[in-house]
């Protein structure tokens, strides 16, 4: 309480010196970059809440029937920072004659015919607090497989975390297959 009165004194202060009659009003935010102290925990222990997808993804029936991950749903893995997820059309491209009687594939039907995207939210992905520059090229040029980080999927229904990529995560396999282990190679 007396931090928010020392707040709206000095806030009182300086729109006193600007010639301003009212001081603004507190806010309860907690700080510019938290709007919550349990956010400010979160954000600095690397805890981020589990994603919510539009629709459950089937990844076990996808990988099941063979549909190539890079090859068809994350075209853009190889050539850059990011794997890049699959936009409505991407799913249409097959699904505009398979499945089209089950009501999810009609959704998504309706959701193109409607030139809607879907809005998928990314599982893993490392806090801007973390300064952690990942590019899933180099990764996929050595031949990391994807389920050293991302876990089996084909045994998940929705894309979930099941691998803390944590620092001592990625030096450990850098160190096994001799990749460069200097501060830049992955912070910025």
């Amino acid at each position: 309480m007396a931090r928010r009165w020392r707040t709206l004194l000095a806030a009182a202060a300086v729109a006193a010196t600007l010639g301003c009659d009212t001081p603004p009003p507190p806010s309860d935010v907690f700080s510019p970059a938290h709007p919550t102290v349990s956010a400010a925990f979160a954000d600095f222990f690397g805890r981020r809440p589990a994603a919510e997808q539009p629709f459950p993804f089937p990844h076990d029936t996808h990988v099941a029937k063979r549909v190539g991950c890079t090859e068809y749903c994350h075209v853009s893995v190889a050539d850059g920072p990011i794997a890049g997820l699959p936009s409505v059309k991407t799913c249409m491209t097959c699904h505009n004659q398979i499945a089209t009687d089950r009501p999810l594939i009609q959704r998504l039907a309706a959701l193109e015919q409607d030139g809607i995207d879907l809005g998928w939210q990314r599982v893993y992905g490392y806090t801007p607090s973390a300064h952690v520059r990942f590019n899933h090229a180099p990764h996929v040029r050595a031949k990391v497989d994807c389920t050293s980080c991302h876990g089996n999927v084909a045994q998940q229904m929705t894309a979930e975390r099941v691998v803390d990529l944590n620092m001592g995560f990625c030096v450990n396999c850098h160190k096994e297959k001799q990749a460069s282990v200097d501060c830049l190679s992955c912070h910025y």
